[in-house]
């Protein structure tokens, strides 16, 4: 994460340095989220649910194209379902996390965008659970991923509206514990994003 931060920080002097106009504001927005996985037959996916995110995102322009990392607080969940012919059971699984994803894009007629990047997370809490109920399992998970996230945006005087997808690179878990029993398995997290946002000056 010190890697991460050290860079950000690095590309925000540089573009400072040469962009032409430079954004900042707070954005938010929804994602429908699914945790897949794969490796074993007994673990497989189940249904995507809504979360939700929060934070701030800052443009460099350069000639119609831009830089736009961002930071936001991320609130993401989804299920996957466990059947060994011994154990049958649904899991839903809930994480909060940092997201840093680092955008690059190009401007079309000054108001339509297309881009995409990298985008490095950090989880700092998970819970995973039996549907309907408390029971807790153990889920073995890495505390920092990277993804990638594509899509298209659109400026409407100091709104800023963007539509991306998102997955994984990296897997957010290795394997899952239930009633004492381990299933390896390859979990990853795939999202449908919608944000809006606010330019507090440009």
């Amino acid at each position: 994460m010190k890697k991460i931060i050290v860079c950000w920080i690095t590309l925000l002097t540089v573009a400072t340095a040469y962009a032409q106009e430079v954004s900042v504001g707070p954005k938010i927005g929804l994602s429908r989220s699914t945790i897949t996985a794969e490796g074993v037959e007994a673990v497989t996916t189940g249904d995507s649910s809504v979360g939700f995110h929060a934070g701030l995102f800052t443009r460099f322009t350069f000639l119609g194209f831009y830089v736009q990392p961002e930071v936001l607080f991320t609130s993401t969940r989804g299920e996957i379902n466990i059947n060994d012919g011994t154990v049958n059971a649904v899991r839903k699984l809930n994480y909060n996390k940092v997201d840093v994803p680092v955008m690059f894009g190009a401007v079309i007629g000054n108001f339509l965008r297309f881009n995409l990047g990298p985008s490095f997370s950090l989880i700092l809490n998970k819970d995973a659970r039996s549907k309907g109920t408390t029971t807790q399992i153990v889920e073995n998970y890495n505390k920092a991923t990277i993804g990638y996230q594509l899509g298209i945006g659109l400026d409407i005087n100091r709104l800023v509206f963007d539509l991306r997808y998102e997955n994984s690179l990296s897997r957010i878990g290795t394997e899952v514990t239930v009633a004492g029993q381990t299933f390896e398995t390859d979990l990853r997290n795939k999202l449908y994003i919608l944000t809006v946002g606010y330019k507090l000056f440009q």
